[in-house]
């Protein structure tokens, strides 16, 4: 069967929704994805493909979402590999790797240096096996125990909704002060990371998170059932970092969060302050990439949880 290739956009989206829902099994509001994709501030967007069977069935996507890279004060244009999918219709036909690759030979038409992402164990051999990627570090996952009355407990008690305790916590964490946008915790000389400019922030509207201030740090995290998931801490003092962990803990007891859960690069700060104080998750998060240019070293990249796209 030939398959047809288009461009994500604003006017096939619809499509894209109609994938997600025959390929997962959930309904995603076209909304969601229009600002996901809207990588504008970084100076391009849409960069995803949508291949259509001869009857005009939407088959399968990829697309990768752009950012931009600090490199010792330096700033290029870069993406992070993100949704793939195949409608059930037609898989094993090859869509996964004829998209991925007409992808990058846009990104490199456009002047994107490389693409990186934290493939899950599903994906990881196709990204590897013929996309050439290079698996070159593996995010640490840590976690804090928070004793707390467990919102899941409560909830299969009463019955309650997932939606009510989003509310909630929304509720808490508006309380304190708002935090102000700070560098990857990550940035240091001859790493390069995602830059957290303004423009980043903003954008990362599209998921649900909240900057706050803790003892006079600001700390970007996101909230769900079982963790309160850090996406980074604005780098401080030893003795700040851990007032800020107690501060978290005192944070998620009142949400009824029982963990304070961590992802970061090997030998990152956050990896350093967390290593010999928190619990280490035995499951790791493979990180990997394909460079265009070799302008940005690869494999030098750190990253924390806030720079991946479910975030």
């Amino acid at each position: 069967m030939n398959y047809r290739i288009e461009q994500l956009d604003e006017n096939n989206i619809e499509d894209l929704t109609y994938i997600y829902k025959h390929a997962f099994g959930k309904e995603v509001e076209p909304s969601y994805l229009i600002n996901k994709h809207n990588t504008l501030a970084f100076g391009v967007k849409n960069l995803g493909f949508l291949a259509y069977s001869e009857e005009n069935e939407p088959a399968a996507f990829y697309g990768v979402f752009a950012c931009q890279i600090n490199f010792n004060g330096q700033i290029y244009l870069a993406a992070q590999s993100g949704d793939t999918m195949t409608h059930p219709n037609h898989i094993k036909k090859g869509l996964f790797t004829k998209l991925a690759l007409h992808t990058y030979e846009y990104c490199k038409k456009i002047g994107v240096h490389l693409v990186f992402g934290f493939p899950n164990q599903n994906s990881y051999p196709g990204f590897v096996k013929r996309l050439d990627w290079i698996h070159f570090d593996d995010f640490q996952a840590y976690h804090f125990r928070v004793k707390t009355l467990p919102w899941l407990r409560i909830q299969k008690l009463f019955g309650l909704k997932q939606t009510w305790h989003d509310s909630f916590c929304q509720k808490i964490l508006n309380k304190y002060k708002k935090g102000k946008a700070f560098p990857s915790s990550c940035l240091a000389e001859n790493i390069p990371v995602v830059d957290h400019s303004a423009a980043f922030y903003e954008y990362k509207n599209y998921e649900k998170s909240y900057l706050i201030e803790l003892e006079g740090v600001s700390v970007w995290l996101k909230t769900s059932a079982m963790f309160l998931q850090i996406g980074d801490i604005e780098r401080c003092s030893e003795s700040s970092f851990l007032k800020v962990i107690e501060s978290l803990k005192k944070v998620a007891f009142l949400m009824g969060i029982p963990h304070l859960r961590f992802h970061c690069s090997t030998n990152s700060w956050m990896d350093l302050q967390l290593k010999n104080r928190a619990e280490k998750m035995q499951i790791n998060y493979a990180i990997g990439g394909v460079n265009f240019t070799n302008v940005i070293p690869l494999e030098e990249l750190k990253f924390t949880m806030a720079d991946n796209d479910t975030f």
